[in-house]
């Protein structure tokens, strides 16, 4: 990737972009060589950890992909077990040596001291119940050091006024690439067999159609960001991938996926025009406001003229699309809900009994939980966020969590980090249809990291404005414009 002279504006080199994504593909395929190639996967990054914070955050992204990837593509023995523990854990202690060596405080922003106090009261919370400690402590110890891995290296990385927006471009085009082969190869309908094609289950590089639908909404609205917001010429590649895993999202008939794009798209036009100014910073956009808007009011004309004309086969499409296939020509409630309302009574149920305190953190009374959990092995399924957290912490844990959320949204809001406030709420919605924000042994964690590469991709969108006092021929400079990202070292 070339700069121009001050930073500003920067190229995406083609030929460097495809041979990074060739080169993740090749370092995941590794791993199909079983234990030893596990083994020599994970050797990889913990050499990348130890390089430098830029290489350490890579190598954190390269866990989580090799964590929701398809089981034909990475083939996953014990050590991954470990393995998806140990890296988030090096990286944490990784970025707490850079935080203490640029001089910068742990808990600034304030939002991560509000994400402190979630963790605290959440583990006496799931020590009060005295219900599965040990499995709930480590889930809670593995989500506090993944969390704040992502978050203070993206702090990090913005100091050091490094760029790893076109490494993201790179993994989701591997991911893109890998995706497109699987479909060829008959590897794409893989997690339930041979009847996963007939029922359109589409998992493509992901190991599950419901992670492969969801993380393609949250990768596209990341490519969307870039065209909208990133400084960078060759930027129709983005919305080339964009449309891809848009593509793939379809196939999956996920409806997770569906609307929280659609939260995520319209959350970018709805807050450019709320958040373009703020002190001495603005909101830098690639894309006006005006096409933004034009270019959704076009969209809804013409699908409507479409759907007048074909005598309404996009309704019928989208009832479709909803109830997973069924055709109908009315959409009912009641085949949309089917799928997630009997676990959402049973967490209801579970709040009801214990409503201050909870049953503990990311833990089940489900009888299979109760059956097969064991330390390193407790998966479990919550449907929808809102009632998990309550289910899981109480009224008291849930309190420090919502208290976390807007800390961290008024944050963003006020650094006009359009591109990592979309993606938050997106995540958020996608939680509302497959809960998996503290699952960062799942694909809770690939959730994370695209939330996180928004925030970054934000923090380079925006420009300090010189103050009227001065002269107004002199340049713009680039961000970090926020106080919390200034390095506190002189030189």
């Amino acid at each position: 990737m070339t700069r121009t002279a001050n930073g500003a504006t920067a190229q995406f080199a083609l030929p460097e972009l495809f041979l990074t994504a060739f080169g993740i593909i090749t370092l995941l395929l590794v791993n199909k060589a079983g234990l030893v190639g596990n083994l020599a996967f994970f050797c990889v990054l913990t050499a990348m950890v130890a390089h430098s914070p830029e290489m350490a955050f890579r190598a954190l992204t390269l866990c989580f992909l090799g964590l929701v990837s398809n089981q034909a593509i990475v083939l996953k023995t014990p050590i991954w077990t470990i393995g998806r523990l140990v890296i988030p854990a090096l990286c944490f202690a990784r970025f707490l040596f850079d935080l203490a060596k640029l001089r910068q405080s742990l808990f600034r922003p304030r939002y991560l001291g509000a994400l402190a106090a979630f963790i605290v009261v959440a583990g006496i919370l799931s020590v009060m119940t005295n219900y599965y400690v040990h499995i709930a402590l480590l889930k809670l110890v593995n989500f506090g050091m993944g969390s704040f891995a992502m978050l203070l290296g993206a702090r990090i990385i913005a100091v050091r006024r490094s760029d790893l927006t076109p490494w993201f471009v790179a993994m989701v085009l591997a991911v893109v690439l890998l995706g497109l082969a699987t479909i060829p190869l008959g590897i794409g309908y893989n997690f339930r067999g041979s009847e996963g094609r007939s029922q359109g289950l589409f998992n493509g590089p992901f190991y599950h159609s419901n992670c492969m639908g969801p993380m393609s909404s949250l990768m596209a609205l990341l490519m969307a960001s870039v065209v909208v917001f990133g400084p960078y010429r060759n930027r129709w590649l983005c919305g080339s991938l964009g449309l891809c895993l848009l593509y793939m999202m379809f196939l999956t008939k996920s409806r997770t996926g569906l609307g929280s794009f659609i939260v995520g798209f319209l959350s970018i036009v709805f807050l450019t025009f709320m958040l373009k100014r703020r002190h001495l910073i603005q909101l830098r956009m690639r894309i006006s406001r005006s096409a933004l808007v034009s270019c959704l009011l076009l969209g809804g004309i013409l699908a409507f003229g479409y759907n007048v004309a074909s005598n309404q086969a996009l309704t019928r499409a989208a009832i479709t699309f909803a109830q997973k296939g069924k055709e109908s020509e009315a959409l009912s409630v009641d085949d949309v809900l089917a799928s997630r309302q009997g676990i959402i009574d049973y967490m209801w149920a579970n709040f009801l009994a214990s409503p201050w305190i909870g049953i503990g953190f990311e833990v089940s009374t489900h009888p299979y939980f109760q059956q097969n959990a064991t330390l390193f092995n407790a998966p479990i399924e919550k449907g929808f966020l809102p009632v998990a957290v309550l289910e899981e912490t109480g009224i008291i844990g849930t309190t420090f969590f919502v208290i976390f959320l807007l800390a961290f949204a008024v944050s963003l809001a006020s650094e006009l980090n359009v591109p990592g406030l979309s993606l938050l709420f997106a995540f958020l919605a996608v939680n509302c249809g497959e809960a998996m924000f503290f699952s960062l042994g799942g694909h809770g964690g690939y959730g994370w990291l695209m939330m996180t590469a928004g925030i970054m991709l934000g923090q380079r969108c925006i420009v300090r404005v010189q103050p009227r006092e001065r002269r107004l021929d002199q340049p713009r400079t680039l961000a970090p414009a926020i106080p919390h990202l200034q390095p506190s070292f002189n030189g």
